[in-house]
């Protein structure tokens, strides 16, 4: 679907798929970009997604780490794992364009098993203390690598705070932090190279509008509502539209 010549059509999918994906994060408080990026790309092509998802999901997470309880400790604390990811993001958010949708699509789907993966099976592995900036700098890094081709970093950001076996509100506010940190050199490499285009502005406006709204109606759900439950119909929706987006780019690609 052309962003030019079908903008009504955009407005309504941007708009319903950061309302879900909103409230999707503030249920469970991790998934806005996952989820509306899946939603996207069932309309529209992986890079138009991946433009259009670049403002609400600065605009949401910065929402969720300025309800932090203590900013300045937290990016003192995760300073290193941030200079990884913005390092890694800023090289590899340029290549984005270059690669084409049919790569973008294939990176996105497995970022998101492994996402599925993580949340089904768990994550055990802890770290030791005198460990930690070792793991920043790795973890941040591979975040880093997958996050500037495909928008989506929050998998080695899941795994190393499970590492940590941090509590609730602090995974919370580290990852509002890191997925925030990782907006800027994204922002830099997919302005530079067109993925996003001026005209998705105005669509990346409503979807801020709408996540946001999303996010505060589902913080009030969470107690409301088994979250265990809700991530699981969650996780089998992400499951399918990644292996669908496997499958129909294997076809496109001749390979099935």
């Amino acid at each position: 679907m052309d962003i030019t010549n079908n903008p009504n059509e955009i407005a309504i999918i941007v708009a319903l798929a950061y309302l879900l994906a909103g409230l999707v994060k503030g249920i469970i408080g991790i998934g806005l970009p996952t989820t509306a990026i899946t939603i996207m790309t069932f309309f529209i092509s992986p890079l138009i997604a991946l433009g259009l998802n670049l403002i609400p999901m600065t605009v949401a997470n910065i929402w969720q780490f300025s309800k932090a309880d203590n900013p300045k400790e937290v990016i003192v604390k995760y300073k290193y794992f941030a200079i990884s990811l913005v390092c890694c993001i800023l090289i590899t958010s340029f290549y984005a364009e270059q690669i084409g949708d049919d790569l973008v699509r294939l990176i996105f789907a497995f970022a998101v098993l492994s996402f599925v993966c993580l949340q089904i099976f768990g994550f055990n592995f802890k770290m030791k203390p005198n460990q930690d900036i070792f793991w920043q700098g790795g973890l941040g890094t591979l975040g880093g690598l997958v996050g500037g081709a495909a928008s989506i970093w929050a998998v080695p950001v899941t795994m190393y705070l499970l590492m940590k076996n941090v509590k609730p509100k602090h995974f919370v506010d580290a990852s509002g932090f890191l997925i925030t940190i990782g907006c800027i050199p994204v922002s830099i490499g997919y302005i530079a190279t067109g993925v996003f285009q001026p005209n998705m502005f105005v669509f990346g406006a409503l979807g801020s509008v709408t996540a946001v709204l999303g996010f505060q109606f589902g913080e009030k759900l969470r107690n409301k509502i088994n979250p265990k439950t809700f991530k699981n119909l969650l996780l089998i929706f992400f499951s399918l539209a990644a292996l669908k987006m496997i499958i129909e780019t294997l076809i496109k690609l001749n390979i099935f």
